[in-house]
């Protein structure tokens, strides 16, 4: 007699955590479980801005799914998802060297997100984007190159127009990268492309080129909305902002981006931001598989709509959790609700698609043994976002932080947040060099 096969489409931390939940039933012999991914490894997308402003080398924040997975039973696919038949229950895939299909029994749609540009002018040819680690590669390179390039001028209103840098979006992502970002050019020209020596006694040089002046580069943040990081008490929210002032990023809240072009962007007012650099963090939307046969209901902004079990409306055997599920907590549980307030889905994030993976993999398991399912509650444990180096603000339960103590705490959960024992031993000796050591600015490739 076969085994119940669930097949999970994507190994982010929805994916992962759910594979990871099902282990001990595949040891037992009574599923089987198969992982389809893009790439071959997990890839911990909450510290990328910290491998794109040369904080962390890229392995380290990327653990191999076969290693992760190792003796457990689950096997792996390194594959597209190019569609999927839910009539007979058949999932076409792409490989870089042919196609195939996949049958399942049961279903997980954890696809992820990618960058939303929202139908802005230019904005998806001429900005970077931060979610994988070839972005990261690219960002960290340009930033590297426009150092060179900028050596090379002795103009300084060119060097000043090189090197500016623009982050579009004030949420999390985009404050971390600002943050970072500020420290990380910041550093280079402090240590290799400032010199004093031979200057004359106003400052000047009678060739200055090869090196460049602290107040040139810029980092600008620009926000649509009027405050950063709103999902945050006012106070933290106000220290998050002191902070940045404070490491000299130029801030622009309630700033709406109109277009973007490769000289850079024109803002709803009619004024323009030159930068030689845009990295776009302005948001995200979910990456929905093609459907035949019976198709999925699609909630706002374009997510799965799921019942209370995370299952798929109308689909007893495909299940959704995620940035692709679009849930609203409280309702289909039938909780107490406030009306005053509009239904939103759960938010797009690693701590909410962790706590999802639980629900899945017990209501999976339950309707293989014909039980009942649970409903899902979530409950949040706060947020945290980083500032830069040795600061921090975040939420725990009901207690606000913000300092060095935030900082610790943040890096401390991030750093169990990753599967294995030896990617946190490497994480914490490498954190503990960037103490001591400036940052890397060897050039990817």
């Amino acid at each position: 007699m076969s085994k119940p096969h669930v097949v999970i489409l994507g190994a982010g931390f929805g994916g992962m955590y759910l594979a990871k939940k099902l282990i001990r039933q595949v040891k037992k012999g009574k599923i089987d479980v198969t992982i389809v991914n893009r790439t071959n490894y997990f890839l911990f997308t909450p510290l990328l801005h910290e491998v794109a402003t040369g904080g962390l080398s890229p392995r380290n924040i990327a653990e191999p799914l076969r290693e992760i997975f190792a003796h457990s039973g689950i096997k792996i696919i390194q594959a597209s998802v190019e569609k999927i038949d839910s009539s007979k229950r058949i999932v076409f895939l792409k490989s870089h060297i042919d196609t195939s299909t996949i049958t399942y029994d049961y279903l997980v749609v954890a696809t992820g997100a990618e960058t939303n540009y929202y139908g802005i002018p230019g904005a998806d040819i001429n900005t970077m984007s931060l979610k994988s680690l070839q972005d990261a590669y690219l960002i960290r390179n340009k930033i590297i190159d426009l150092f060179e390039q900028a050596v090379l001028i002795s103009d300084p209103v060119r060097r000043r127009e090189l090197l500016s840098f623009v982050v579009v979006g004030g949420g999390a992502t985009g404050v971390e990268v600002a943050a970072e970002l500020t420290e990380f050019v910041g550093g280079m020209v402090e240590r290799y492309y400032s010199d004093t020596e031979g200057t004359d006694a106003d400052g000047s040089r009678p060739d200055d080129r090869e090196h460049c002046h602290p107040e040139e580069p810029s980092v600008t943040l620009i926000h649509s909305g009027k405050e950063l990081l709103e999902q945050f008490s006012p106070r933290l929210r106000q220290a998050a902002m002191k902070r940045l002032v404070h490491n000299g990023v130029i801030l622009k809240a309630g700033s709406t981006v109109s277009a973007v072009t490769p000289e850079g962007l024109t803002l709803a007012d009619g004024s323009a931001v030159h930068a030689s650099l845009i990295i776009w963090a302005a948001g995200v939307k979910p990456i929905i598989p093609q459907f035949e046969g019976s198709l999925p209901t699609v909630a706002g902004g374009g997510r799965l709509a799921v019942d209370e079990y995370f299952r798929l409306l109308q689909q007893k055997n495909i299940f959704a959790l995620g940035d692709v599920a679009a849930y609203v907590d409280g309702q289909a549980a039938g909780l107490a609700v406030d009306p005053s307030k509009p239904a939103r889905p759960l938010p797009m994030l690693a701590q909410v698609a962790v706590s999802q993976a639980r629900i899945v993999a017990y209501n999976i398991l339950a309707s293989i043994a014909d039980r009942s399912l649970q409903r899902f509650h979530y409950h949040s444990k706060g947020g945290m976002v980083s500032v830069g180096q040795w600061f921090a603000i975040g939420e725990i339960f009901s207690l606000g932080l913000a300092g060095k103590l935030a900082w610790w705490i943040w890096r401390t959960v991030y750093l169990f947040k990753f599967a294995s024992w030896s990617k946190r031993t490497q994480i914490v000796f490498e954190w503990t060099l960037a103490i001591f050591y400036p940052r890397d600015i060897t050039k990817l490739t």
